[in-house]
């Protein structure tokens, strides 16, 4: 049977599986693998375990579930029928966030529910749906015959809290990973006719500052105005860290950010993300102002600072004796996470009134990245998107953070093909995460024509 009868008979079976395709979907969501508790450490146990016989009924050659400090990694392999093809390195998490407010879901966030076009459910679009993709496309591909690639597979359960247990993982088990590329659907798209390749992430620098006053709550009117608060002093410091236009004050902060060059504007130009689709995306009333760049150079082109949570205080009358925040910086491509870090550490040394004492903790950073455009693998994977959306992908950098791809390049030197079927309004990380099921259908198609096309592009 020819290629392109292959492909079509692919297609066909991938089509009239997608219904038990979306049982299997909802199965998955209905495991609660939410890493960041460990009251969930069975449930994601659980979920590693759910994937690994999914690999074993695919016909993988050899599962393993690798055990780390802090949940199981997922392995597998799948050879090809003859030799000399390809190795793709199959990427994906199994873990997702916390669903709180669970009051504001309009339904049971491990419940998936189908309501018109979409399937909503904590991890629907991030990322249990686009990982089941992945192997909804290989299992219709078996269908037919051999796979025209070798395949493995590797499916973390930490990518949304901790990077630790995938670094020992690519430290002890790096040959195992061998591969000519590594396909990542972590990403997404910008609109449900955008078919798009990310070829630029964010890093990240985060940690927890804590500021200490005195040694016991104290009255506020006996000791206000005389003992320090620590909340007025947390306050203060976030504060100074950003200008009016939300630049980030450190010295040398940007010495290492790449201008924006002409060619990377004219992707920006393509790009259709503009004022009003942020403030409707995020409800906000409005926009950080800033005159030189564009919001969307902002999110992918720049780097930021946030404050993702503060605790502090209690509700009485009274000085607390502490104050924290989690302060995150998302840096770009060129800027190193330590020394981020470092610059974070002098300002709280050089800024800390004596009145109080400071410490830092847990720490987690890693580094932005951007994606060789011209390679076999991100060429054959923009000639199947472009073949089943009828349009050509647009290629965009987006303002979140993927670790695993800087990891395996810096380790192991496997570049990776990034792309995804998520949309912007999916939800992901909030109430209400869903995902759109057509587009999802259309990843399946693109990732049978991505598998099949990549052995092609190789014999070129």
């Amino acid at each position: 049977m020819s290629i392109d009868g292959q492909i079509q008979r692919s297609l066909e079976a991938a089509n009239r599986d997608f219904d038990g395709f979306i049982r299997e979907l909802r199965e998955f969501i209905g495991i609660r693998s939410i890493s960041y508790s460990p009251e969930h450490n069975a449930d994601c146990a659980m979920a590693a375990s759910w994937l690994g016989k999914r690999l074993e009924n695919l016909g993988c050659t050899r599962v393993e579930i690798y055990e780390t400090v802090r949940h199981p990694i997922v392995y597998g392999e799948l050879p090809a029928g003859k030799t000399h093809v390809p190795t793709v390195l199959v990427y994906g998490h199994y873990d997702i966030q916390p669903p709180e407010p669970l009051g504001d879901w309009m339904s049971d966030p491990f419940m998936a529910e189908v309501r018109g076009d979409h399937l909503y459910g904590r991890g629907a679009s991030d990322m249990k749906g686009p990982l089941l993709a992945c192997l909804a496309a290989v299992r219709a591909m078996l269908a037919v015959g051999e796979i025209p690639v070798n395949l493995k597979f590797i499916f973390e359960g930490d990518e949304e809290t901790a990077a630790e247990p995938m670094d020992d993982f690519l430290k002890e088990h790096g040959s195992l990973l061998k591969a000519d590329v590594c396909l990542n659907v972590d990403s997404g798209m910008l609109g449900s006719e955008i078919p798009t390749i990310t070829y630029g992430l964010r890093g990240s620098s985060n940690c927890t500052v804590r500021i200490f006053g005195p040694a016991q709550d104290l009255h506020d009117g006996m000791f206000g105005g005389v003992v320090q608060n620590p909340i007025h002093v947390l306050a203060r410091l976030i504060s100074g860290l950003q200008d009016e236009y939300g630049r980030v004050t450190l010295p040398g902060f940007y010495d290492r950010v790449r201008a924006i060059d002409p060619e990377e504007h004219a992707l920006i130009e393509r790009h259709p993300h503009d004022t009003a689709f942020f403030l409707s995306a995020s409800g906000a009333t409005g926009l950080v102002e800033d005159p030189d760049y564009l919001p969307v150079e902002r999110i992918g082109w720049r780097p930021s600072m946030n404050v993702r949570w503060i605790e502090g205080g209690a509700r009485k009358n009274a000085i607390p004796v502490q104050a924290e925040a989690r302060i995150s910086f998302r840096i770009v491509p060129d800027q190193d996470h330590r020394q981020v870090h470092q610059m974070l550490l002098d300002y709280l040394d050089e800024r800390t009134p004596p009145s109080v004492h400071w410490e830092v903790e847990k720490y987690i950073g890693d580094q932005g990245v951007i994606v060789d455009t011209n390679t076999p693998a991100v060429r054959a994977l923009s000639r199947a998107l472009s073949t089943v959306w009828g349009s050509e992908p647009l290629l965009c950098r987006i303002g979140g953070s993927i670790p695993v791809v800087g990891e395996l390049k810096e380790k192991l030197r496997i570049d990776t093909a990034l792309t995804g079927f998520g949309l912007p309004d999916d939800n992901i990380h909030g109430p209400n995460e869903r995902i759109h099921l057509p587009t999802l259908r259309r990843g399946i198609q693109a990732l049978i024509h991505f598998l099949y096309g990549l052995d092609l592009e190789k014999k070129k």
